[in-house]
C-alpha cells in the first residue's frame, strides 16, 4: 500500500502551491504518486443529476466526458488507508492535502510555533517565508531538499515486494511470502506475449465467478 503523507496546514497557507512543486520532484526520484485534496465541501454530484440519482444505488458511477474522466462513490466512512488500498494499489506514495487531524505522518506548513496541539505525527516542517538552520524545517528554495527527505521516508517503509488485496484492504504479506509471490509471477508472466516488463510493476486481479458468493 503506498506511503500516506499529509500536507497539512491552515487555509491559505500553501500547501496546494507546495503539492505542486512535490510532486513532479518525487517522480524524478522514482517515486510514482498520488494526489488527493481533501475537502469539507460535498464532491459527489447532486442527487437531482442523472450521475448523482445513480450513486444512491450504485458505487462506484464513473463521469467520461470531452476533458477527462471522473469517478464518484458516496460514503461517509471511508479513512486515508482504506482509500488508498481501494484507488491506489501499486502507488509508492499518496500525497493527501489536507487532513491535519487525521492519525498519519504529515508535513506541516507553516510556523512552528502554531501547530495546533491536537496535530500529531509531524515528520517535517515547511515554513516558506523563514529559513531555518534546524533539521526537517524547510523554506521557500529547499522543495528539493524536501522531496529527497520524503523519498527517504517512502524507501523506508517499503517492505513486501508483493501486495495482496481482498475486499478494499490490504492482506498482510511478510518479505519472504511477498518475495516468493513476486518471483513466480514475475516467471510466469514473462511467458506471455506483449511488450511489458514484470519488474516493472504488475497488477494482477482475481475476479470472483459470477453466481457465486465468494
Amino acid at each position: 500500500m503506498p506511503y500516506i503523507l499529509g500536507v497539512s496546514g491552515f487555509k491559505n497557507s500553501g500547501k496546494t502551491i507546495l503539492c505542486r512543486k512535490l510532486v513532479p520532484l518525487l517522480e524524478e526520484g522514482g517515486i510514482d504518486v498520488a494526489y488527493v485534496k481533501r475537502t469539507h465541501e460535498n464532491v459527489v454530484s447532486p442527487e437531482c443529476s442523472d450521475s448523482g440519482s445513480l450513486s444512491t444505488v450504485s458505487a462506484p458511477v464513473a463521469l467520461w466526458g470531452a476533458d477527462g474522466f471522473r469517478i464518484e462513490e458516496r460514503t461517509e466512512s471511508l479513512d486515508p488507508y482504506a482509500l488508498a488500498a481501494r484507488f491506489f494499489q501499486g502507488k509508492h506514495l499518496l500525497l493527501l492535502e489536507g487532513g491535519k487531524n487525521l492519525n498519519i505522518p504529515k508535513v506541516w506548513v507553516g510556523s512552528p510555533t502554531e501547530v495546533p496541539e491536537e496535530v500529531t505525527g509531524i515528520v517535517a516542517f515547511y515554513d516558506r517565508d523563514n529559513p531555518c538552520e534546524r533539521e526537517r524545517h524547510y523554506a521557500s528554495g529547499q522543495e528539493e531538499e524536501l522531496a529527497s527527505f520524503i523519498v527517504s521516508l517512502v524507501s523506508r517503509a517499503e517492505a513486501s515486494p508483493a501486495e495482496v488485496y481482498a475486499g478494499g484492504r490490504r492482506i498482510p504479506v511478510k518479505f519472504f511470502v511477498g518475495d516468493f509471490i513476486a518471483g513466480g509471477l514475475s516467471g510466469m508472466l514473462r511467458a506471455l506475449k506483449g511488450e511489458f516488463d514484470p519488474e516493472a510493476g504488475v497488477s494482477v486481479h482475481l475476479r470472483k465467478t459470477p453466481g457465486r458468493g465468494r
